[in-house]
């Protein structure tokens, strides 16, 4: 039978053993996790990726969508693009505006006696602009008798951009051969597609003028 002596010393042997599977078997596994982590980090990185992409791609194939309808939209309506930009224009777009009123005038013959603009924006806002619908008001003075006063605002309210009459005021003037003319003042509100701007206190403003047509005419 072994001695008290050698059966310690198989014990400390078994233990010594057991201490040494154990500290292996704890460096294998912090080896394996070292080895495994990046992989499990590299697969967590590219399941976030194929999620961002999947809702990139779910949101370009909106936005198709969406161009596909814009551009379906303005296919139907694009013969009609001049009409609408004459009825609302880009723009103040003034001088081929005050030419119609002086043409409206010389064709009733209707003398433009006052024409006032007030905050009048003159350059075009360009496409990265905000852009809304905006105001233009007037104030017109004309000389003529009322029935082509009457026949001149018809043609004004009728013309392809929106006019519209705000407020008119009659009076009478006599002149040296004793003949009455009338002086009609009318404000008038017309529209545009602009921006927002600082309004100014300049006016343009023309007086007295003999003519509708040459150097007495509307002035921008």
């Amino acid at each position: 039978m072994p001695s008290t002596k050698q059966q310690g010393g198989l014990g400390d042997s078994e233990t010594t053993k057991s201490y040494f599977s154990i500290l292996a078997t704890l460096i294998l596994l912090i080896v394996l996790v070292l080895l495994i982590y990046p992989t499990i980090q590299h697969i967590t990185k590219i399941n976030k990726e194929i999620a961002d992409a999947r809702v990139v791609k779910a949101n370009l194939e909106t936005k198709i969508r969406d161009l596909n309808s814009a551009q379906t939209n303005l296919e139907a309506i694009e013969d009609d693009l001049p009409t609408l930009d004459l009825a609302l224009p880009v723009g103040s777009d003034l001088t081929p505006y005050l030419k119609k009123i002086e043409a409206f005038a010389k064709k009733y013959k209707l003398s433009i006696e006052a024409a006032q603009f007030s905050d009048v924006p003159l350059s075009k806002p360009g496409l990265e602009d905000s852009l809304k619908t905006k105001q233009l008001s007037y104030n017109l003075t004309l000389k003529g008798s009322f029935t082509n006063f009457r026949k001149f605002i018809t043609d004004l309210e009728k013309f392809i951009r929106t006019s519209d009459v705000t407020s008119l005021n009659l009076n009478k003037e006599s002149n040296e051969n004793k003949t009455t003319a009338i002086l009609q003042s009318l404000n008038v509100t017309t529209y545009y597609i602009g921006i927002d701007f600082e309004p100014t206190q300049s006016t343009t403003t023309t007086t007295n003028n003999p003519s509708t047509n040459g150097p007495g005419g509307i002035n921008e």
